[in-house]
C-alpha cells in the first residue's frame, strides 16, 4: 500500500512533464520556420534524425532529406569556404580532449539551394553530442537557422564557442603563438614578404625567419599556407 502511495505521488509530481502541452504561440511557430536541425552520424555519415521544420526552410521533408542533397546543396561559390570552415574544425579537434568538445559550439554561414532550386543563406551551428576519448566525432547535433542574403561573402564568420560562458575560442592562444608571432602572421596573410616584414616591425630578417620557424614548429605545420588554415584566417 505504502509503495502505490509513493508511486501515485511521484506520478502526480511529474504530470507537467508527461501532460504537457505543445505551445501554440505564433511567435514560436515563426521561429520553427526560420530554422530547422539534424543528428549528423560521422560514423555512417548520414543523417539519424531532422526536424520537420525543414519543409519550411528547404522545402523537402524530413524522410527526403539525407547528406547526399545537403553536400549538392552548399553554392558551388561557398563551397571551398565550407572546407575551409570544415579543415579548421579538423585540426582543432586534434588539440583538444573528448571532454573539451563537447563544450564546444562551432559556426559559420553559406547558401544553400532549396528543392525550387533557390538559393538562401543560412548559418550552421553544430556541437558534437558524441565522441571518443581521443575526441573523434561520433555525432553531432546540427542547426541551420536562415539569416539575410548575401551575394558575396562578407567576411570570414567561423567561430569557435564555448557554449558554457559564450566565450570565443582564440586559436593563436591555444597553439600558444606569442604577440609578435600573430603580428608576423598576419602580415603574411596580408601577403607581405619576409624582408617587408622585417621593415615594417623594425626587426632583423634573422628574428623574422626565426619566428617564421617558431610559428611552424607550434603549429605542427609544414607550411605557412598551413597555418593560416589552421588557425582560421581567410586571404
Amino acid at each position: 500500500m505504502r509503495s502505490t502511495k509513493n508511486s501515485s505521488l511521484l506520478s502526480n509530481k511529474w504530470d507537467f512533464w508527461l501532460n504537457h502541452s505543445h505551445s501554440k504561440n505564433p511567435q514560436n511557430k515563426s521561429k520553427n520556420k526560420d530554422s530547422y536541425y539534424f543528428i549528423f552520424n560521422c560514423e555512417l555519415n548520414d543523417l539519424e534524425y531532422t526536424s520537420n521544420s525543414i519543409l519550411d526552410v528547404l522545402g523537402y521533408s524530413a524522410d527526403e532529406f539525407d547528406m547526399h542533397h545537403f553536400f549538392l546543396s552548399i553554392h558551388p561559390d561557398d563551397l571551398d569556404y565550407c572546407i575551409m570552415c570544415e579543415h579548421n574544425s579538423h585540426q582543432l579537434r586534434n588539440h583538444l580532449t573528448d571532454k573539451e568538445l563537447l563544450k564546444l559550439s562551432i559556426s559559420y554561414s553559406f547558401r544553400i539551394k532549396t528543392k525550387t532550386g533557390n538559393y538562401i543563406t543560412i548559418k550552421q551551428h553544430y556541437q558534437t553530442i558524441e565522441s571518443d576519448e581521443y575526441g573523434r566525432m561520433f555525432k553531432n547535433f546540427v542547426q541551420h537557422e536562415r539569416i539575410d542574403d548575401y551575394k558575396v561573402r562578407p567576411t570570414c564568420d567561423f567561430q569557435i564557442t564555448n557554449r558554457f560562458n559564450s566565450s570565443s575560442l582564440n586559436l593563436d592562444a591555444k597553439f600558444k603563438l606569442t604577440k609578435r608571432e600573430i603580428e608576423i602572421l598576419g602580415l603574411i596573410n596580408e601577403g607581405y614578404q619576409s624582408k617587408e616584414i622585417s621593415e615594417i616591425l623594425n626587426i632583423s630578417h634573422h628574428t623574422t625567419q626565426t619566428h617564421r620557424k617558431n610559428i611552424l614548429s607550434k603549429t605542427a605545420s609544414s607550411s605557412l599556407i598551413e597555418v593560416l588554415k589552421k588557425t582560421g584566417r581567410v586571404k
